[in-house]
């Protein structure tokens, strides 16, 4: 089989969902010596600025044998070009290739190749109101042909595969479950002094809570920093920060100004741009890892935290006690003060604490980017075989 992936997100440093295809494609050239496979750092309607970055693209071919499309253009000639191109000429650019695997809610029309698609979440259809109009406007253009375009789906878990039976009608036998996996930097025995550095490198000197998300409205970053404010009221806590590690999101100046308002602008630290090797020193010196966002379809940072030997608190709603499983606190993220009290009595409570991460230790040897990579491919011969 000749197969064809996008991680363009990754070029574009769009946060999961380029972490999930960079994941796996590395591992798909690892484990799979017997196909071909194109890679496409620019996809439809994605076209990042540094698309030919030699860096990335050698970074992929330490895992395997990988083409990337090698076009002489500048991006706005290139996108200018692909947009005024036909369905046949859009394919020929992609490489003739078999099957080809849209990983970011595109979904092309396609004539010759057959087509996987991966819906991570289905949030802007049920919380529409947390995302721009824009984006709304271009995942709904292009989920509306989810149930005719797509050979098959991969759903990022059983929660997922739900929304999408219930909102778009797809045949339960054109749907697949396929689990993220972790990152082995966040497995890994970290060396004393680089965590040190890193700590210091950001100014985390002291004890803290810890979020990772995008600062969007849907990770609930308004009942955290409002339960973090009575948090740190009570004396033997006023020495702890919130760390919030993330893209900076949309429709989060109520947020800001929310820091703003509480006076916490010296005690909540807003972290962007972090490597994945300095995230897992950060993640693994967080007191707790909370995570109570109101709808996720997977929920990666969770058993990231798990990985890195931090006790997590998460919600009760949607994929997260999927996930989580008994290796969590599962609390209602729509109550500050759940949040507020499940923190203090697990900083009070040293056995829950060690129980917690042993379990989340436990829980997150379930989840590999190889075997992400092993069930994908089974989806790619089904559909070839189709």
């Amino acid at each position: 089989m000749r197969i064809g992936i996008d991680v363009s997100r990754y070029f574009d440093r769009s946060g999961g969902v380029g972490i999930y295809a960079a994941n796996l494609l590395k591992y798909l050239l690892k484990i799979d010596k017997n196909n071909e496979y194109n890679a496409y750092s620019f996809f439809y309607n994605c076209f990042p600025s540094n698309w030919k970055h030699k860096k990335i693209i050698d970074e992929f071919r330490k895992y395997g044998k990988v083409n990337f499309s090698q076009i002489n253009l500048p991006t706005s000639i290139l996108k200018r070009k692909w947009n005024n191109s036909s369905i046949e000429k859009k394919e020929k650019l992609l490489g003739g290739v078999d099957i080809i695997h849209s990983t970011a809610y595109m979904i092309p029309e396609l004539f010759n190749a057959g087509l996987v698609v991966t819906i991570h979440d289905l949030s802007f259809l049920i919380f529409p109101e947390y995302h721009t109009k824009e984006n709304y406007e271009l995942v709904l253009s292009n989920l509306i042909y989810l149930n005719s375009r797509p050979d098959m789906v991969i759903c990022d878990s059983r929660q997922t595969k739900k929304d999408v039976i219930k909102y778009f009608h797809v045949p339960e036998e054109k749907l697949r479950v396929v689990y993220l996996g972790v990152s082995d930097s966040f497995r890994e025995e970290i060396d004393s002094d680089f965590r040190k550095k890193i700590l210091v490198k950001y100014g985390l000197t002291g004890k803290y809570l810890l979020c990772v998300a995008s600062i969007e409205p849907r990770k609930n970053f308004l009942r955290i920093i409002n339960a973090f404010s009575e948090f740190i009221k009570k004396e033997e806590y006023n020495e702890y920060s919130l760390v919030c590690v993330g893209g900076r999101g949309w429709k989060n100046i109520e947020i800001y100004s929310l820091v703003k308002q509480k006076n916490l602008e010296g005690k909540i630290k807003f972290l962007r741009s972090i490597e994945e090797c300095e995230l897992a020193s950060i993640y693994n010196q967080a007191e707790i890892f909370l995570y109570p966002s109101l709808y996720e379809g997977f929920g990666l940072p969770v058993l990231e935290a798990m990985a890195c030997a931090v006790p997590v608190i998460t919600s009760n709603v949607s994929s997260l006690p999927e996930v989580a499983s008994d290796a969590a606190i599962l609390i209602n993220p729509y109550s500050e003060k759940d949040i507020y009290t499940t923190v203090c009595s697990l900083l009070e409570n040293g056995s829950l604490r060690e129980e917690l991460i042993s379990k989340g230790l436990d829980r997150v040897r379930e989840f590999s980017w190889e075997k992400t990579a092993r069930e994908t491919l089974k989806v790619y011969h089904e559909v070839y075989n189709l």
